[in-house]
């Protein structure tokens, strides 16, 4: 079992910490969403506020990547966390005090993408501190399970709390949810980051690139993040389109769309607990199922382009939510053991934004396509380009280039 992490009780605390401000977090951006239509009445706006919230993570982890590797993570952490309180907190002031504009709410959710983005690479380079260096893989697959339970979770307490006592109110108790991690981590001491490699403290560009050298010199990093470029490719491509299938498909709405999220979140919650419950992962080691996911994502998309009932797309749906976390995880993990504390931040800020900035061009490019040949083709055409692809990339890692 890949439990052994649980017995750090540094570790244990911030895990049950975060769990409470990841549930705030995905809370949050329900009812962002919710104010944005109750606001305006427009599917565009409400995207255009979800946008904001997303893309500050293509251009920004990378640069607090170096951030993190140059400062006390832990202040960091507390930093960025109190920051997204007390940000969450000024929100909900406003909405009671009947003050929302459209523009405010636009400008709160690139805000909040901005801190989020602080705190990928802060998160990532603190975590395997708070646990012994061989318990790694544990790490990783525990903070992964604790990430997807909470995107299960906090959505729909989001909607409870929105129904139950108001999208302001429901704010306040969001941003409190960040105040967990923050009073957890002034209690706690992460161990010292190893002494492997010397630290140096040049030009901010000359560390980003040193940094982004360090991991890309490295065949078995290099290998990592290219084959989590290409499952996000894959995968998203499809799960950020889910509206698109749910009704211009199987033409079922809004209950439809339920459906198949919560079968992508309980497909990506079912592959992090088989991750935690199996055997450690090692060091310098593609797991057989590594490359297995990195073939299967892309055949799962361009198989949906061939189903004619809801339930086999939900089936298929269920599936590729755990294949693209699982291939996630594992593939997380790989590179954090491969990599010396002090290249964390900026190893993990690349990797964050290849792994998210590969969702969204699937996600446009899945869009375009769709516009173009329709959703079919489109599948079929992403689907087995990238299993293509997946197999060149396999036998050139296999034959060593």
């Amino acid at each position: 079992m890949n439990l052994l992490a649980l017995k750090s009780l540094s570790f244990r605390r911030y895990l049950f910490s975060l769990h409470i401000a990841l549930n705030g977090f995905w809370a949050q951006r329900v009812i962002i969403g919710w104010l944005a239509w109750v606001l305006t009445g427009s599917p565009s706006f409400v995207g255009f506020v979800a946008f904001l919230n997303f893309v500050p993570t293509l251009f920004v982890s990378p640069l607090f990547g170096v951030v993190a590797d140059r400062i006390d993570v832990r202040i960091g952490s507390i930093i960025s966390y109190s920051c997204a309180g007390v940000l969450s907190a000024i929100l909900a002031w406003i909405c009671l005090a009947d003050a929302l504009m459209p523009p405010l709410l636009a400008g709160f959710s690139l805000l909040t993408g901005v801190i989020s983005s602080a705190n990928h690479p802060m998160r990532m380079s603190l975590t395997p501190r708070l646990a012994p260096a061989e318990h790694l893989p544990s790490v990783v697959a525990l903070t992964a399970l604790n990430f997807n339970l909470s995107r299960l979770i906090g959505p729909a307490a989001g909607g409870a709390l929105i129904h139950a006592i108001g999208a302001p109110h429901a704010l306040v108790l969001t941003a409190a949810s960040y105040a967990a991690p923050v009073l957890a981590l002034c209690f706690m001491r992460p161990r010292e980051r190893s002494r492997d490699a010397v630290p140096r403290r040049g030009s901010y560009v000359g560390e980003l690139l040193d940094g982004w050298r360090y991991a890309l010199q490295r065949r078995l990093v290099r290998s990592a993040i290219i084959f989590t470029g290409i499952g996000a490719l894959a995968g998203r491509s499809v799960l950020e389109t889910l509206p698109v299938l749910a009704n211009g498909v199987f033409e079922r709405g809004l209950a439809g769309l339920g459906f198949m999220t919560a079968a992508a979140g309980a497909g990506a919650a079912g592959a992090a607990i088989f991750k935690a419950m199996s055997q450690a992962q090692k060091p310098g080691v593609f797991q057989t199922h590594v490359l297995s996911m990195l073939l299967l994502v892309p055949l799962l998309v361009a198989g949906l382009s061939q189903v004619a009932s809801f339930a086999a797309a939900v089936t298929i749906v269920l599936l590729l939510g755990g294949c693209v976390t699982l291939l996630a995880i594992s593939l997380q993990s790989l590179v954090q053991m491969a990599i010396d504390d002090h290249f964390r931040g900026r190893v993990m800020g690349l990797w964050t934004t290849v792994s998210i900035g590969s969702g969204a061009g699937g996600a446009v490019t899945m869009g375009l396509l769709i516009d173009r040949i329709g959703i079919a083709p489109a599948q079929a055409t992403i689907g087995l380009v990238l299993t293509g692809l997946s197999v060149v990339m396999i036998l050139r890692f296999s034959t060593g280039k």
